[in-house]
Parts: C-alpha cells; sequence; structure tokens
C-alpha cells in the first residue's frame, strides 16, 4: 500500500511540474486598441455674432453630442448672405437660415435644403409702449412703424403680418430706422417698431418700459430659422447630416430640460455675456427658450412651407414657379 502511494505521489508531482513548465512567466499581452479616428470638420455660418441664442450649439459640444457623430463644428459668424453664398457654393457644409432666404435661394437655382427646425416660428414681433394702445395687427393702420432696413428677415416678416392682417403697405407708415428701433421708440419718433422677439422687445423691459408685443408667427405660417445644407452634403454625406442634426437636436431638448445647465455651458464662449451684462443675457436667453420648444424638435409641419411658399409668391419675393418640397426634408430628424 506504501508504495503505490509513493508511486501515486510521484505521478502527480510530475504532472503538477509538466504543467508549470508550459505556464508562461510573463503577464500575456494586451491587444493594441485601434487608433480613434480624426473627427470630420464641419463649417456652419451662423449669420450673426456669438450669442446665447445659440447656446443649443455650445451645449452639444460639452456634451460631446458633436464628437460622438465624429463631427467638429468651426463656427462662421457673419451676416445670413454670407452663409446663402458659402453652402450654395459649397463653401460650407452648413448655415442658419429662415424658411423665406431658403426659398429665395431655390428660387435662384441655389441648391439649398432645410434640414432641421430651430426657431418654431418666423422670430420677428412688432412693439410699442404699453400707451400706444397697439395691441392687434389692425391697430397698426395709420401707425408710424420703424424698421431696420427693407430687406431681411424683419422685413419679410413685416410683410408676412400686412398680408395675414390684409393690411395694405399704404395703411401705414413705414420708416428706415437702421438698427435703433429701441431709440425710435424711447424717443417717440415712432408708434411702433419691428425687430427680434428674442432682441429689442426684451432690451425695453429691462429698461422697466410697459410694452406691447405683436408676434408674426401668431399670424404667418412663415417656417422660422433652421439648419440648412446643399443637396451635395445629403447625396455624398448624409451620415455627417444626420450626425449634425441629432447632436443639435439632442441639445434642444436638453436646453429646454435644464434651461440653467446650458445658460452654464453657454457663458464661458461668450465672454461679453457675463458679469454686468449678465442680466440682459439671462432676458435674452429666457426669451428665446420658447423659440426652441417643439413638439417634434428639428422636424417642420409640410403646411407651413406650403404657406410660406405662397406668401413669398404672392408678395413677389420670388417670381418663378418651382417644386419648393425639393427646399427641406425631415428625414434626418430623430
Amino acid at each position: 500500500m506504501k508504495t503505490r502511494i509513493a508511486v501515486l505521489i510521484m505521478l502527480v508531482s510530475a504532472f503538477w511540474l509538466a504543467a508549470c513548465a508550459t505556464t508562461p512567466t510573463t503577464a500575456p499581452q494586451t491587444a493594441t486598441p485601434e487608433p480613434t479616428p480624426p473627427l470630420t470638420e464641419v463649417n456652419i455660418v451662423m449669420g450673426y455674432v456669438p450669442h446665447i441664442q445659440f447656446a443649443p450649439f455650445f451645449v452639444a459640444e460639452k456634451k460631446g453630442y458633436f464628437a460622438q457623430a465624429g463631427i467638429k463644428v468651426k463656427y462662421t459668424w457673419g451676416f445670413e448672405a454670407e452663409g446663402i453664398k458659402a453652402v450654395g457654393a459649397n463653401q460650407a457644409e452648413f448655415a442658419l437660415l429662415g424658411g423665406d432666404q431658403v426659398l429665395q435661394a431655390r428660387a435662384q437655382n441655389i441648391p439649398l435644403v432645410y434640414v432641421a427646425n430651430y426657431y418654431n416660428a418666423f422670430p420677428i414681433s412688432i412693439f410699442s409702449l404699453k400707451e400706444k394702445n397697439i395691441v392687434t395687427p389692425q391697430d397698426l393702420a395709420g401707425k408710424k412703424v420703424g424698421i431696420p432696413g427693407f430687406y431681411g428677415a424683419t422685413y419679410t416678416g413685416w410683410r408676412a403680418l400686412l398680408y395675414e392682417a390684409n393690411l395694405k403697405d399704404t395703411d401705414v407708415k413705414v420708416q428706415d430706422v437702421a438698427f435703433a428701433q429701441v431709440a425710435a421708440i424711447n424717443q417717440n419718433l415712432v408708434d411702433a417698431a419691428a425687430g427680434y422677439t428674442n432682441n429689442e422687445p426684451v432690451q425695453l423691459k429691462m429698461q422697466g418700459k410697459e410694452i406691447n408685443v405683436i408676434q408674426v408667427g401668431d399670424y404667418s405660417k412663415l417656417v422660422g430659422i433652421g439648419l440648412v445644407t446643399n443637396e451635395k452634403m445629403i447625396t455624398d454625406k448624409p451620415l455627417i447630416v444626420r450626425g449634425v442634426v441629432v447632436a443639435l437636436t439632442r441639445a434642444i431638448q436638453d436646453t429646454l430640460a435644464n434651461p440653467k445647465d446650458a445658460l452654464n455651458l453657454a457663458l464661458p464662449n461668450l465672454p461679453e455675456a457675463g458679469g454686468t451684462n449678465l442680466a440682459m443675457t439671462q432676458a435674452i436667453f429666457d426669451a428665446t427658450l420658447p423659440l426652441w420648444k417643439n413638439p417634434h424638435v428639428g422636424w417642420v409641419d409640410p403646411v407651413d412651407w406650403a404657406a410660406s411658399y405662397k406668401f413669398m409668391k404672392d408678395a413677389e419675393f420670388i417670381k418663378t414657379d418651382f417644386d419648393f418640397t425639393q427646399a427641406y426634408t425631415n428625414k434626418f430628424v430623430p
């Protein structure tokens, strides 16, 4: 019995030694991780200066939504006309433009395509001191109204309001006050003025003025500002288009869900918005929040596009017939 046990021990020991001999003496090497692909840079022409109204873009950056889509955004700040020209000529991938501008571009065979809504309505208002008793469009008849020029979004919005209210140009005394609408109101040079909903009326309220505001969007179906690209991008780089749209709409939802967090994320990108200007920045931000609200963020009703096209034709902003359904798509909106 002792002999058998001794033999068994020898066999087990020999097996264990053999196993140890085949065991690596160093740790196995881990696989080299795949290099992270570089981000694709896209240029977005913003049509203005860096401003709190662009907070969702900064949210998308800070939260990594653009990066998750493989995208790095480069901003070009300037006039909206620059966006039309650059995107139309493939010198920039995207621009923020109004539906009216897209339709005018298409009428000139510039192949712009509106791919996501940013403002849910045309962001122009007619505002006046409360003492003027201008509450409805009909109250403007016979009044002096200041506009910052007979061109651009403000002029288009003004004409759209007259159109929907069945007022003629001759029913109202319109004058060019450049971009001094607030001063013109305060100095009683005009009875009312036209400007951006989230700008001039906010300034007057911050000055302690009691005002009445007529929102063009309450009367007109003009498609508001949105993200615009061109036909070539949609054909050649649809994943980039979708990536930007998804990141932006996600950031808009975050901004609406947590405005305070969005404001704090945006402020470092806007050095002039803090300090003594913080109260005004907050007020403008609060006035912009309603423009971002949409039951389906990023989506625009085709009915609004049809109404916009009809107005632009009737008001002779565009003078040629074309298929306006090619001017927009909702297919990239999540």
